[in-house]
């Protein structure tokens, strides 16, 4: 019997940063949800609506449990599991996609304080900025560097080699590319996001070419949206061919929508009507965070949202002949096309 294969000290290393990094949110997280849950904040401070507390509790729950199935995906790592493999090439992208949008931020946050916010020191501001920086700098380099390790075809053969007992020479099963197989699996996360809609009373409104759905009727694309989402990242790591036509019709058009939007004028007179009812509804003074102000933030995350909605249509395009190559293969070593 052949001894079981030793995952390399990239890879061990690549595995404690990991847990490290998973213990890190498991704490931060744990500390956030008894905290809200538990502390008692005095008189004169600001009170969340018990719906937003609710909704941090399940959001600091639902991280709790990615932290720990974080370590467990890290401990998988070292016995060279696919699984984990992929599972790391997620939170890689995550990290990535975060820290990349994070560092801009830093830099551009004189034009993110509110008008009436109290004005820093010019010193005490960059100090602000760099910390921010180092803060998402980090989970940046992190990130790429999970990227680009167990991207590597060297570190990729360890993961998908034969395990003892199982011959090489047999047919290896067809396999989604990597990088869509993480765009599937944010596809699904993202369509689980429905789960929080009961507890968000506020509706925010879907905007369609620029123009609001209300009520109902916005309420019933949103939810059309998440089931496409979900089935269309499940199809996607089935390797069926018409979910890669479904994902990228999905994409093209929101990405379609946003920019046309973005030219309509009544994006932002919508924009700013939904912000005063949002600050009505939250009980925020206009003379802190004025819709205007509100509004331009608002508008910064639409086109923040088009650029990844533009790289994401790039990756797919990029990929499109590889997954239809592997969904190709899938569908003839199926076994309703094996003839007897």
């Amino acid at each position: 019997m052949s001894n079981p294969a030793k995952a390399p000290a990239s890879v061990v290393a690549a595995a404690v940063v990991a847990i490290l990094s998973a213990l890190f949110l498991l704490l931060s997280c744990t500390i956030t949800f008894f905290a809200l849950a538990f502390l008692k904040l005095p008189p004169t401070a600001m009170e969340l609506p018990p719906v937003l507390k609710t909704m941090e509790l399940i959001i600091m729950g639902f991280a709790m449990c990615l932290s720990v199935f974080g370590i467990v995906t890290a401990v998988a790592l070292i016995f060279l599991r696919n699984w984990a493999r992929i599972s790391i090439l997620i939170w890689g992208g995550v990290f990535t996609f975060f820290a990349a949008v994070g560092i801009p931020f830093a830099f551009l946050l004189p034009k993110f304080t509110p008008p009436n916010a109290p004005q820093l020191p010019e010193s005490s501001e960059q100090m602000v900025q760099w910390i921010l920086i180092s803060i998402y700098g980090l989970p940046l380099v992190i990130g790429v560097w999970w990227l680009i390790l167990f991207n590597r075809k060297s570190i990729k053969a360890q993961f998908t080699a034969p395990r003892s007992g199982v011959e090489a020479s047999l047919p290896q099963k067809p396999r989604c590319p990597a990088p869509i197989t993480v765009l599937a699996w944010v596809y699904i996360a993202t369509a689980l996001n429905v789960v929080l809609l009961p507890f968000f009373p506020h509706r925010i409104p879907v905007f369609l070419f620029g123009m609001a759905i209300p009520g109902k009727a916005g309420l019933a694309f949103l939810l059309l949206s998440f089931v496409i989402f979900f089935v269309g990242g499940v199809g996607i790591l089935q390797l069926r061919r018409w979910s890669y036509s479904l994902m990228m019709g999905l994409q093209m058009f929101w990405l379609v929508s946003g920019v046309a939007s973005l030219f309509n004028p009544q994006y932002k007179t919508a924009l700013v009507s939904y912000t005063r009812d949002f600050q009505a509804w939250m009980h925020l003074p206009e003379t802190e965070f004025s819709p205007e102000y509100l509004t331009r933030q608002l508008i910064g995350g639409t086109i923040l949202g088009l650029v990844l909605s533009g790289a994401i249509v790039g990756l797919l395009v990029y990929y499109r002949p590889r997954f239809l190559e592997a969904a190709s293969s899938a569908l003839k070593s199926s076994p309703q096309n094996v003839t007897l």
